[in-house]
């Protein structure tokens, strides 16, 4: 049976029980790190939330410090993304050898269009997940959202199917999906994209939000799933945030505690509390050119900036959402609790 994320993150979280007891004593804290090798980028998405003005690149020496931190925190897993593109980063298939070296599972986020065999083989061989944007079922949206022409729209289906070939020959354990974000703009698009990633061999196609945009897709999606999936191809989606969409007035928290579980380093050799605010002075943890990252994590940045994080300024429906509302029944006074 294929291993496919259910983005269920609400409920992976309470599986680690270690780290919600260092979550009370500020220790080994980390389950998940989003590491960005590169801001340099090849595509030109108007839409784009990543920082790739400032062209900074992790060095050599920099990736091996950087999984080092990871491993004295016990870090679980680590997804490369951006910043910027990181398969085009010198030292992409350098990283992947070295968190693996070190125990700890990978996924990757890319455009896909810079693929090639030998990248693809060090990815099925290595990853837990590999994940394609491609955010469009034509090169018209794809040219709105990626910024590029229809060839690049056309090589990235090639590699598509480049990737999917190359997981079967290895018989490769690798969860390998094509994502596509949703908003009144890109919603026509949702059929014809499934067709295209389902055709050229996905395990399965996922949707979620564009940050922000509350358009509710459930009823179209288990259109799509009654009438696309089968044994070889999945539907997913980020359910947790289409389902909150009713009601974003409130969060239901007014902490980020998910900053403790998931953090940022990005290309410049810094540590962020959050995704979404990488490069805000107000989120910023570390340098780790002046202290080690488990210096860092046992520092008192951390919880000046947690206790200094206004949640209602956040984005809705953020990454870190789904489990600052369960993690939030932690700290609640409830009435007559011995009473299970």
């Amino acid at each position: 049976m294929k291993k496919i994320n259910n983005f269920n993150s609400d409920e992976k979280i309470l599986r680690y029980t270690n780290k919600i007891d260092y979550f009370f004593n500020s220790h080994k804290t980390l389950v998940v790190t989003e590491l960005d090798l590169t801001n340099k980028c090849n595509h030109r998405c108007p839409g784009c939330c990543g920082h790739n003005e400032n062209n900074a690149e992790l060095e050599k020496e920099q990736v091996e410090a950087v999984v080092e931190g990871l491993k004295s925190l016990d870090n679980k897993g680590v997804i490369l993304s951006g910043g910027g593109e990181p398969t085009i980063s010198p030292y992409f298939e350098y990283a992947i050898s070295l968190i693996k070296k070190a125990g700890m599972n990978i996924g990757l986020n890319s455009h896909g269009m810079s693929l090639d065999e030998n990248k693809a083989r060090i990815i099925a061989e290595n990853l837990e997940y590999f994940r394609i944007s491609l955010d469009a079922g034509s090169p018209e949206m794809y040219g709105k959202i990626h910024g590029m022409k229809p060839h690049h729209f056309e090589k990235t289906l090639e590699n598509i199917a480049m990737f999917a070939q190359i997981k079967k020959e290895l018989n490769s354990k690798t969860s390998f999906g094509v994502g596509f974000l949703t908003s009144k703009l890109t919603q026509d698009d949702m059929e014809p994209f499934v067709k295209l990633v389902k055709e050229r061999g996905a395990d399965f196609a996922q949707f979620r939000p564009f940050t922000g945009d509350t358009l509710d897709i459930l009823p179209r999606l288990e259109e799509l799933k009654k009438k696309y999936e089968d044994d070889d191809f999945k539907i997913v989606a980020s359910y947790q945030k289409y389902k909150e969409m009713f009601d974003v007035s409130y969060r239901g928290y007014d902490k980020c505690h998910g900053m403790f579980f998931s953090t940022v380093i990005s290309a410049d050799f810094k540590v962020w509390a959050c995704l979404h605010f990488r490069q805000s002075e107000k989120h910023f943890l570390g340098d780790l050119r002046e202290q080690s990252l488990e210096e860092i994590w046992k520092g008192s940045r951390i919880r000046e900036v947690y206790e200094s994080i206004n949640c209602a300024e956040c984005p809705i429906l953020c990454r870190n959402d789904s489990f600052n509302r369960t993690l939030n029944k932690l700290s609640l006074d409830v009435i007559n609790s011995e009473f299970l």
